[in-house]
């Protein structure tokens, strides 16, 4: 899921069945009606085959893309179990998991119906990439959140018979393929459950398809809904980039991955920012001007080729501890710092190449690399804000993820969120510099990620693999102690963001006395705090002098230097520090009023990055679009 800065759905139908040997079992058949999803409801009925005896039944709750027990179960409601007469059948929960459901199914009973309704627009801070969304003019279908499997099932052998019943009108977007339409009703074709859960559907009164198929290519399309009619017509300007992005990935992974796939992305401002992966398409929701503006479309064409990225990386090629064959035992996510860090680093780079981060005033490759290296150059300020690391090392946070979703209020930079992302991307970029710069620009990440990403067996639904197996395959390319160099990045404890990759790179830290395009607030790089405009103490950097002077977020300074609070006489202290040597506020911490005294005199700082002239830029290297150099 989600995002360089950077991260659907259904009424819940259970699929109870007897614990035999699930390659037995016939499949499921399952009806979904999203008639009344523009009220937020959906409602669901499943037929299954049953024998008497106890019936045991997962609501599924690990749930791929946003690597957590998130699935909301919360939002299930209106549940009844009916035989083929009419009766009712009693269910409930097992005591000790909530999310497995057991019922008795009388003697004689050969099928039972599970009528269930689910209630949409309730996401979490954890499921919102997978949650369902309605509203009168289009809709968003995950089908975790309506279909229960058989205790002990494999979800890759399962298989599922499917219909889905639209409001009459509406039109619908999908991986999924149609066996047969009549009006607003689709039956699609058998496949596995494990399959259907990895394609959601968007739908709505206004959906356009676009094919975005280089020559000589699989298919590729991109399906968008909005509310608004008119912003389904997309520039050719635009198509072509998203063309030159599927071109890209293809040239650096290999291509060797030949289905079809489909972007499903949603242009609203009524719907929640979303961006999740699946194996065959990727589900997006970005604001109406989603494509139109310049700078939002940038923000677009990263999260596209971030969620793309991850067809290869993540999904198909996942790690050994997310590849199980259920949605309900506890995964290990701890190499997250590959699944999701190298995909930051492919977003980025796949975004560069096809243009997506250039603008109408500069051309394709400055516009990529000025973009690109802007995302790259604020993370790593905000990154060297971040002092959890001397407490919680970047593997802690992708194996405790899904707890890292949520924000704490306060001490935000004590508390390390999801860093595996974007600290995970800076190791990517120093290791794709190590090769370069070790083997003369022979040997690139490029190399590696063929050699990775591009292994495809259509027979196998994904390929894990295991820290070692990538070991053995940067050495395979180049000698090189990558262990303790991941051993150093990944699992040690620190005081401070490891910099090296960007002098690895040809670039280096300076700091400014004037805003910076990295750094727009120099009350975190001065004294280490953010104030808002009302003089409130919003976020504090561990160890800065706020820090030291034990002042607390959402303290009120009322007074700077003897003078009425405001932003502009704050940043006039923060300026004539090297003559008064300190700066004085008077403030509110609770009721109490406090004068604190802080010993500052650097005047304005910003960070910045510039480039070093001594050393080549690789930066640039890595971003250049390939396939101007595979048609020379």
């Amino acid at each position: 899921m989600n995002r360089w800065f950077v991260f659907p759905l259904l009424p819940v139908i259970f699929c109870l069945a007897l614990s035999v040997q699930p390659s037995n079992a016939a499949a499921i058949k399952a009806h979904v009606d999203a008639t009344d999803l523009p009220r937020g409801l959906l409602t669901a009925e499943i037929t299954l085959p049953v024998k008497s005896g106890m019936l045991d039944a997962y609501y599924p709750q690990w749930i791929e893309g946003v690597h957590g027990p998130n699935n909301p179960i919360q939002n299930v409601a209106g549940i009844e179990v009916i035989t083929p007469d009419g009766e009712s059948i009693a269910w409930f929960r097992h005591p000790e998991d909530i999310y497995h459901i057991q019922a008795e199914v009388p003697s004689g009973v050969r099928s039972v119906t599970v009528k269930t309704t689910y209630i949409c627009n309730q996401s979490t801070t954890g499921s919102t990439g997978v949650d369902s969304y309605g509203n009168p003019h289009l809709g968003i279908i995950c089908w975790n959140t309506c279909l229960l499997y058989p205790v002990g099932a494999s979800i890759f052998d399962l298989e599922i018979d499917l219909t889905l019943q639209l409001p009459e009108g509406w039109s619908w977007g999908s991986s999924l393929q149609s066996k047969k339409e009549t009006g607003s009703s689709i039956e699609f074709e058998r496949t596995t459950l494990q399959e259907v859960m990895d394609s959601p559907v968007i739908c709505g009164e206004h959906v356009r398809k676009y094919d975005i198929t280089p020559e000589g290519r699989s298919k590729h399309f991109i399906h968008i809904a909005s509310e608004s009619k008119r912003v389904l017509d997309v520039d050719e300007k635009t198509i072509q980039k998203l063309r030159d992005l599927v071109e890209e990935a293809a040239l650096l992974t290999g291509g060797k991955h030949d289905y079809d796939y489909h972007f499903l992305l949603v242009l609203s401002n009524n719907m929640p920012f979303i961006g999740l992966e699946h194996t065959r398409s990727s589900l997006n929701a970005v604001s109406e001007n989603g494509l139109e503006d310049d700078e939002q479309l940038t923000k677009t064409g990263q999260l596209l080729a971030h969620e793309f990225g991850h067809r290869w990386c993540g999904k198909y090629h996942r790690p050994a501890g997310m590849a199980g064959d259920d949605y309900n035992t506890p995964k290990d996510t701890k190499l997250l710092w590959v699944y999701e860090g190298l995909d930051q680093y492919l977003g980025v780079v796949l975004a560069a190449r096809s243009g997506l981060f250039a603008t109408e005033k500069r051309t394709s490759f400055e516009g990529a690399l000025r973009d690109g290296w802007m995302g790259i150059g604020r993370t790593l300020t905000s990154l060297m804000r971040q002092k959890g690391r001397k407490f919680m090392n970047l593997q802690d946070t992708a194996a405790s993820s899904y707890v890292r979703r949520a924000r704490s209020n306060h001490w935000t930079q004590l508390r390390r969120p999801q860093d595996y992302y974007f600290e995970g991307a800076l190791l990517w970029f120093e290791i794709d510099a190590i090769l370069r710069k070790e083997t003369d620009g022979k040997v690139t990440l490029d190399d590696f990620n063929q050699r990775f990403l591009g292994r495809y067996d259509a027979r196998k639904p994904l390929m894990p693999f295991t820290e070692s197996e990538l070991v053995t395959l940067l050495n395979g390319l180049h000698k090189y102690d990558w262990q303790s160099l991941i051993d150093d990045r990944v699992r040690s404890y620190r005081e401070d963001l490891p910099l090296d990759m960007l002098s690895r790179v040809g670039y280096r830290l300076e700091y400014s006395p004037k805003p910076t395009d990295f750094d727009k607030d120099d009350s975190l790089t001065s004294i280490g705090a953010r104030i808002s405009g009302n003089g409130t103490i919003q976020t504090i950097i561990p160890g800065g002098l706020i820090d030291q002077a034990k002042l607390a977020e959402g303290d009120q300074i009322i007074s700077v230097n003897g003078k009425k609070y405001s932003t502009a006489r704050f940043k006039d202290a923060i300026a004539e520090s090297p003559v008064n040597r300190e700066i004085e506020f008077m403030l509110f911490k609770g009721d109490d009023l406090k004068t604190v005294v802080v010993p500052y005199a650097d005047g304005p700082k910003y960070i910045d990055i510039v480039r070093n002239e001594d050393k080549p830029d690789l930066l640039e290297d890595i971003l250049k679009p390939r396939r101007d150099l595979s048609s020379k």
